[in-house]
């Protein structure tokens, strides 16, 4: 079961998750792109500093590029937090507006073993 996160909770999901999450973004010719970033929540958007591919894959759309910030949990038996949004370019930080997200459970152990939920 995935637990929702908002905008009002992410100062405090990031106080347990930390600031370090994999940025995953999509080239124009529809190829993912993940890559591990340090964020910065200013309690409107996250700001991060990707490398150059990241950044053309966010500056190929005028109106901003679908994101997804994926934060492991920090510790193996708890959820994930995944977020969603927009993402854009300033100079050669990636600003993304969260749309919301969610804590996702954790995965099996081993391949095919019980989820925990």
């Amino acid at each position: 079961m995935s637990i929702p996160v908002t905008t009002d909770d992410l100062a405090a999901r990031l106080e347990e998750y930390g600031s370090a999450c994999f940025l995953v973004t999509v080239g124009a010719a529809g190829s993912p792109k993940v890559v591990h970033v340090p964020v910065v929540w200013d309690g409107e958007v996250m700001r991060c500093t990707p490398g150059a591919g990241t950044l053309r894959n966010l500056g190929n759309l005028t109106e901003g590029a679908p994101v997804t910030l994926v934060f492991p949990g920090p510790a193996p038996d708890v959820h994930s937090m995944l977020l969603d949004g927009t993402g854009r370019v300033n100079g050669d930080v990636a600003v993304v507006s969260v749309d919301g997200g969610v804590l996702h459970r954790p995965a099996p152990v081993t391949p095919g073993g019980e989820a925990h939920c």
